[in-house]
């Protein structure tokens, strides 16, 4: 398997940066090669380091969260040494990027059937990004989860769309007190014929899918994990799924065959990135 051909490897100009939560840093950069064919759901795959270094060696990767004309905008979460040198990027400094890649999600419902876009903690990005291919008229709705009021993400990005949003943080600073899929189940509990997007950890996944799979609605799910090499050699990146397919029977690679997949087709007994 080889990198999706609409991928481009650049040195990409980046436009800003800016800290929008706790931890969370927000990237803009030009690149109309990546920005005119990525779609949501889709990521970039991005070396920390500058162009003369290989400290880390290994890229990270990351959903995109917006496109606009020739620009292109991830969110990431400091959480060890490459995304501490990332967020001392600064305008006018320069990323290598390879990008877009992997399979995003299924176009929006049509007019008859709500959409209910499902997001928590950084898995908010590419939820965000679906629901910029709104059209007029449709029923579009986003849940959000996050530890705290704090790291509530994305939220503008919704409402510039006219997306309405409800809230859950653990710690109940905003919104519901409790978990995103509280409010999900209160949403499938209300109306029928809606399809679910999401992304978020695995065990968030996990309980969206079976809520989905309780209530008979449609579900994509985003995958969030580690991928090394981006374009499934290392195989470092595998999800086990409910049937048999290519030469890696039971198990998919997240970075090709994902990040996006239909709950159903998972197999959640399995934890994620296990090959046992």
């Amino acid at each position: 398997m080889t990198i999706t051909p609409t991928a481009v490897q650049r040195a990409v100009p980046i436009l800003s940066q800016r800290e929008v939560a706790p931890r969370h840093y927000r990237v803009k950069f030009r690149s109309a090669e990546i920005a005119t064919q990525a779609r949501a759901g889709q990521f970039v795959h991005v070396l920390p380091c500058g162009e003369a270094s290989y400290d880390p060696l290994l890229r990270r990767a990351f959903s995109i969260l917006n496109i606009e004309e020739d620009t292109f905008e991830i969110l990431y979460r400091v959480e060890g040494r490459g995304t501490a040198q990332m967020s001392r990027w600064r305008e006018d400094d320069f990323a290598d990027v390879i990008g877009p890649l992997g399979n995003g999600f299924a176009a929006l419902p049509s007019l008859r059937q709500r959409a209910i876009l499902v997001g928590g903690g950084v898995g908010v990005p590419p939820i965000a990004m679906l629901a910029s291919t709104k059209a007029k008229g449709q029923d579009v709705k986003a849940l959000i989860g996050a530890r705290s009021a704090r790291e509530v993400l994305c939220q503008d990005d919704f409402t510039q769309h006219a997306v309405p949003i409800s809230i859950a943080t653990d710690d109940g600073s905003m919104g519901h007190h409790g978990f995103v899929t509280d409010l999900l189940r209160r949403e499938l509990e209300s109306e029928s014929i809606a399809t679910v997007f999401a992304c978020g950890p695995f065990a968030m996944l996990r309980a969206v899918a079976m809520l989905c799979a309780q209530f008979n609605a449609p579900c994509q799910v985003s995958l969030e994990e580690s991928m090394p090499c981006g374009i499934g050699v290392c195989n470092g990146c595998v999800v086990a799924v409910n049937s048999a397919g290519d030469d890696y029977g039971r198990y998919r690679r997240i970075c090709v065959e994902g990040p996006v997949l239909w709950s159903h087709e998972i197999d959640w007994g399995q934890p994620q990135g296990s090959c046992a």
